[in-house]
């Protein structure tokens, strides 16, 4: 009896999932390394070359965010200790890729004076708060499947941020001040509703689907005002190289 509950616990200890190395892998987690690639990538990307490419490495972890669970519930036989793997390595990639490389996309904006540091914190300490709220409640919940969410859920930063990315970079030679406030209130806002109680209806894959032909037609639109109205690059300089600032 003894003998094969310590087999089940060295077994767990050493991962279903792989032989040689510990964890997962498998097509079922891809999406989610993919999203963490991608969102390391964009924090260098955003302080090294120009913002706007970590904005697309936000979008692009969004976009296997949306996803990720659905490939990985097209798994047969999956064990709970796979499950729950699923589930841990999924929020530790929402933490850099939607809580931590967002702030360094400001911080290429050009918000890198140490007045902006505690907004920084608090956005991130809030993203925090609000994905270990989620695995609480999740591991807690016991009646089907989970039909809404308290508070924003921090994948949303991949559709609200590019907005006002683009929104913000039309004043970037025009009045650096109105972009940095623009994007303070974008993070200010975004932090606030991570952890302030409310409900919002979790969409399905229709709806999933939905949503991010919405937000392509709305980011498409902005980028073309922004070209074609306006008369603006579509990559834009920072605003501390236009000001002849080094990074």
């Amino acid at each position: 009896m003894n003998n094969g509950k310590r087999e089940k616990t060295e077994q767990t200890e050493k991962g279903e999932g792989a032989r040689y190395f510990v964890g997962f892998y498998h097509y079922g987690v891809i999406l989610t390394y993919i999203s963490v690639i991608a969102g390391i990538v964009g924090i260098a990307l955003s302080v090294s070359v120009n913002p706007f490419w970590g904005v697309v490495c936000l979008l692009i972890s969004g976009l296997c965010d949306a996803f990720d669970g659905a490939v990985a519930s097209t798994r047969k036989e999956r064990t709970q200790t796979d499950k729950s793997f699923g589930s841990q390595i999924d929020s530790l990639s929402d933490l850099i890729a939607f809580g931590v490389a967002p702030v360094f996309i400001g911080f290429g904006m050009g918000l890198r004076e140490w007045y902006y540091w505690p907004l920084f914190s608090v956005f991130v300490l809030c993203a925090l708060i609000r994905l270990a709220y989620y695995n609480v409640t999740e591991e807690m919940r016991t009646e089907g499947k989970r039909v809404s969410f308290e508070g924003l859920p921090v994948t949303n930063v991949a559709v609200a941020l590019p907005i006002f990315y683009l929104i913000a970079s039309m004043f970037t030679e025009i009045s650096p001040l109105t972009l940095k406030l623009i994007m303070v209130a974008a993070y200010a806002v975004i932090a606030f509703l991570f952890v302030f109680r409310f409900r919002m209806p979790k969409a399905g894959i229709r709806g999933l689907c939905i949503a991010i032909a919405i937000v392509t037609v709305l980011v498409i639109s902005l980028a073309l005002i922004k070209v074609y109205a306006l008369g603006l690059p579509l990559i834009t300089a920072p605003v501390g190289a236009v000001r002849g600032e080094i990074f």
